[in-house]
């Protein structure tokens, strides 16, 4: 039922995990449909929420006031996000979460080397969490990355004039301020084929 989305209105975000999908309202609450066997769907009593990630198993919101609520799966402590504040930006990933704080670090929670030396990190704006690894897009348009690298996934130190990024399964994707989009990874589903796109833009842009 993760795609039974047809009758949701007044939408101004949404984000799909494994086997849902959750949207949130303009008015500050949140929806979500499909598989809810670890409560990742339990989001009916949030409010005051202005961007949700949804995880694999579990779902992120972030509140109005800087903090973090969290629902679903938590065996690697991924939804341990409940002492967080200043918080800017988040981003569920398969067993962990991520969120930027106002001066621009990182806090993570949950498995694996995707969240090791996020404490490090910089002048972050914006962060996406993948299968395995974490990308990290800083204030000068440049992007940062950690975690497994098996198909050249975090081989991003090279790109510039970056303002948005994303993370798919075991690739990555790169938004330039021109419109045009970088992408590195896996590529047998011709998933990083997006070299001839141009004039794409951000939601904000439109």
């Amino acid at each position: 039922g993760e795609c039974n989305v047809s009758g949701w209105t007044d939408i101004v975000a949404v984000s799909a995990g494994d086997n849902f999908t959750v949207g949130l309202k303009s008015d500050g609450t949140v929806v979500a449909v499909g598989d809810n066997e670890d409560g990742e769907c339990d989001v009916s009593s949030w409010t005051d929420i202005v961007a949700v990630s949804a995880g694999d198993y579990h779902t992120v919101g972030l509140k109005v006031d800087g903090t973090v609520v969290s629902v679903g799966r938590n065996k690697y402590g991924e939804c341990n996000v409940s002492r967080w504040t200043d918080i800017v930006a988040i981003s569920a990933g398969d067993d962990c979460t991520v969120g930027v704080k106002t001066d621009g670090t990182v806090v993570a929670v949950g498995a694996g080397n995707k969240i090791q030396g996020l404490d490090r990190w910089t002048d972050i704006v914006s962060v996406s969490a993948g299968v395995g690894y974490t990308v990290g897009l800083k204030r000068d348009g440049t992007v940062v990355a950690v975690g497994d690298n098996r198909d050249g996934d975090c081989n991003v130190s090279g790109w510039t004039d970056i303002v948005a990024v994303s993370t798919g399964f075991w690739h990555t994707v790169g938004l330039k301020r021109d419109g045009t989009v970088v992408a590195v990874g896996n590529n047998e589903y011709g998933q990083c084929d997006v070299g001839d796109w141009t004039g794409i833009k951000l939601p904000s842009d439109r």
